[in-house]
């Protein structure tokens, strides 16, 4: 049986996995993140990536071109292949959609990259790694899954969403406040593929969330409102988020919380108090946090022990500040437990 993580814990099994040459096959739903944590990972541990699509070639590009060299027919070496000459010592060549990749040739071409790490006179560079990522038909994928020989050639890895995580992740990137504190209280609507044959095809994944996100920066006008969330969620998302949406006027400029963080607006609705305290998580700085701090002491003390934890994970220079001292002293159950 695969095993199954948190797609937010993914990096670390990374890093032991592919530590002795091993081919990673991670799968998982679709829009919960594999493809940005793969990335971002490979990105941060080996400074490269070829983020490839496996869905782009045909059998006839695995093996390259022939060609004539005397007496001797040999393959061009396909282009979109690592080169350490070309693309450096060190890397992770990430193979993307390979399980919507139906040409049965081509998966069987691949066998001898995915544990050799050959493709005829092709010789993969040794401070590479290949990762595959797909959709299994459980997952909602299209595919025939992968022969029992190609199977053995990964170590596999099924990622699944991890609300928390994802809740941290929107804030560090500075999602929309009112996005993440409507999936703090409706947590259901994170992930929601639809049943097989449902004719809406737009629905709830953390993808769609950050591109609700991005609609809302926009400032639409009202009466369009619905129908731009519903073609980013679907319609039953997009109607409990603009109920959601409602206490916005509740929520005060981050701005003018920092700057007045004694006389500023303090929101009675749990969703703006939360909305709130995101927003001020991802504007916190060590020049600000006194204030940020200090505007959060007027807020129920559970919203400021969810500032702290998120800020200074995202941005541990916080914890050198005397502001975050001082805070830990008077909470120190709290904040280690």
């Amino acid at each position: 049986m695969t095993a199954k993580i948190a797609v937010t814990d993914l990096p670390k099994y990374l890093t032991f996995a592919t530590k002795h040459g091993n081919s990673v096959m991670v799968t998982g739903e679709s829009g919960i993140g594999k493809t940005e944590v793969v990335n971002s990972w490979a990105m941060a541990e080996l400074g490269n990536v070829i983020d490839f699509r496996a869905t782009q070639i045909g059998d006839a590009d695995i093996r390259g071109v022939p060609y004539r060299e005397e007496l001797i027919s040999r393959w061009a070496i396909p282009d979109f292949l690592p080169r350490a000459d070309r693309d450096g010592e060190h890397g992770a060549f990430v193979m993307d959609e390979f399980l919507d990749q139906n040409m049965e040739s081509v998966k069987a071409s691949l066998q001898q990259l995915f544990l050799e790490k050959r493709l005829g006179d092709y010789k993969f560079p040794e401070g590479w790694i290949i990762i595959a990522i797909g959709n299994r038909r459980e997952h909602g994928g299209i595919n025939r899954g992968l022969s029992y020989a190609l199977q053995d050639r990964f170590s596999h890895y099924e990622v699944v969403l991890d609300s928390d995580g994802l809740l941290k992740y929107f804030i560090k990137i500075g999602v929309d406040p009112m996005v993440t504190s409507f999936l703090k209280m409706h947590g259901d609507y994170m992930h929601s593929r639809p049943e097989k044959g449902d004719s809406n095809w737009a629905w709830p994944t953390p993808r769609s969330w950050e591109k609700l996100s991005k609609t809302r920066g926009l400032n639409p006008p009202d009466d369009v409102r619905f129908h731009l969330y519903s073609a980013d969620v679907g319609e039953g998302a997009a109607v409990a988020f603009r109920s959601h949406e409602k206490v916005a006027s509740e929520v005060p400029d981050p701005d003018d919380c920092i700057n007045n963080p004694g006389r500023a607006k303090v929101p009675e609705n749990p969703s703006a108090q939360y909305a709130i305290a995101c927003s001020l998580a991802f504007h916190s700085s060590p020049e600000n946090y006194e204030a940020v701090l200090k505007y959060m002491s007027r807020l129920p003390a559970e919203y400021g022990i969810m500032l702290v934890k998120e800020s200074s994970e995202n941005k541990p220079e916080l914890a050198d500040t005397k502001a975050f001292t001082d805070f830990a002293m008077k909470n120190t159950d709290i904040l280690l437990g």
